[in-house]
Formats: structure tokens, sequence, C-alpha cells
């Protein structure tokens, strides 16, 4: 295929060699080639093009050159912004952290200070000094008066308690209803 190609390729030269070398009349004139009306379509296209660019150039107006500024300083001014929001937040995340750590290492002094008080307390001790000193003496079983609470564990007395049974129940079903 490759052969078949190359000898195309050779007739097309030769036909173009047999048109330049044709001549016409009896004298021999001198061998002026003609340029294709394509290329020179062509050229004409290529600078009438750049011209047309340039003159483009040249007829830039005044507000194209303002709209033009305008929209670089915005944009700038639109970046530099940005970059400034960026570091702020930047700089609160850092303090973010900061604070975080600063709150770990209190929450750490707290529960070291809360373990240190709740095993310097000797509960035996305080007892004793209650018994011995205070005079405290454990309840009696008829001192000791049990009701149901409605679901909280906080009790608020707004009155005194009678020493009387019959009182104490009284009190107990105003106090309940």
């Amino acid at each position: 295929m490759a052969e078949i190609r190359s000898i195309y390729t050779d007739k097309r030269k030769n036909d173009i060699r047999r048109r330049a070398d044709y001549v016409e009349g009896a004298a021999v004139r001198k061998l002026q080639t003609r340029e294709n009306p394509e290329r020179r379509q062509r050229r004409q296209r290529r600078v009438h093009t750049s011209r047309r660019g340039s003159e483009k150039t040249q007829r830039m107006g005044l507000g194209y050159v303002l709209f033009l500024s305008a929209a670089c300083a915005l944009t700038l001014w639109v970046c530099a912004g940005y970059l400034q929001l960026q570091a702020d937040n930047t700089a609160r995340v850092k303090n973010i952290a900061s604070l975080e750590s600063q709150l770990t290492d209190l929450k750490q002094e707290n529960d070291d200070e809360y373990n240190r008080v709740v095993t310097s307390v000797d509960l035996e001790k305080i007892r004793d000094i209650a018994i011995n000193e205070l005079g405290m003496v454990y309840a009696q079983e008829d001192q000791v008066v049990l009701y149901d609470s409605e679901g909280s564990d906080y009790v608020r007395q707004y009155a005194d308690i009678p020493e009387e049974e019959s009182g104490l129940k009284e009190l107990l079903g105003t106090i309940s209803r």
C-alpha cells in the first residue's frame, strides 16, 4: 500500500512540473510562477484580521477601561476580605482550642481536689464526735415517718410535724392532695 501511495504522489509532482514547463509561443519567456489565488486570499485575510485586532485595541474606550479597572478592584477587595475572614476564623479556632485546653485542665484540677477532700474525710471519726461530744442518738422506729413522694427525691417542709399520730396523718393527707 505504501508503494502505491508513493506512485500517486510522484505523478502529482510530475503534473505540476509539466504545467510550469509549458512554453507559449516561439520565443522562450522568463519563467513566471503564478501564486495560487487561494493563498493570496488567505494571506489577505490574515492581514485584514490582524488589522482588525489592532484597531480594536486602539478603539478601547474610556468606559471599557473604567469597567475593567472597577472589576479588578472589586476582585481584589473580595479576595482581601476572604483572606481576612479566613485569618479571623483561624484565630477563633486557635482561641477555642486554648479555652478547651484550659477547661480540661480546670476539670482535672477540680476532680483531683474533690478526690482529695473525699479521701480526707473519716466518717468513723465524724460519727464518734457526733455521738460522744454532741450527744447524737439514732432514731427509734416510732420516730421515723415514711410516705410516698410524687417522683422527686427532694422534700420541702412547709410546717412543723405534729407530735401526735392523728395530727400527723391529717397533715400528710392535706399535703398529698
